[in-house]
């Protein structure tokens, strides 16, 4: 039995392709994770607190692992994040397979177990940061 040979060209055209596809993909989970940071850092000034925001290696090329994506965002509320307590630093995942963009946050609470919360964007920042924001992501 022959084994038909795959034209050359045609299989480095679909690999560049699908590793184009993966780098865009995880390119926008990372923006995605990068602008909520932002949004974090921004409703916390407004009410005198000061939140630092990271997305650790965020440039690396990612396919999403157990329904999230691998690149996180690291929020700290106590200062720079390289000098905060491990725990209370908290973690932003962004979940891979929900649309529209929905985030898991996951950190230590006071009564030693781990704590878990997903909403949309600006729910996010609301539990986050309690600042009261006007509009919810519902009501659009």
């Amino acid at each position: 039995m022959s084994k038909q040979k795959t034209d050359p060209k045609l299989e480095q055209a679909l690999t560049r392709g699908d590793l184009a596809m993966r780098q865009i993909n995880s390119a926008r989970a990372t923006a995605l994770l990068r602008a909520l940071g932002e949004m974090i850092v921004a409703a916390s000034a407004t009410i005198g607190v000061e939140a630092v925001v990271d997305v650790p290696n965020g440039d690396k090329v990612y396919d999403p692992e157990d329904g999230v994506w691998p690149q996180a965002l690291v929020l700290s509320f106590d200062g720079p994040i390289e000098e905060a307590d491990e725990e209370e630093l908290r973690t932003v995942q962004l979940i891979a397979d929900k649309y529209p963009e929905t985030f898991q946050v996951v950190w230590h609470r006071a009564d030693g177990k781990i704590g878990r919360h997903e909403a949309r964007p600006l729910a996010m920042v609301a539990f986050l940061t309690d600042v009261e924001v006007p509009w919810l992501d519902d009501e659009a």
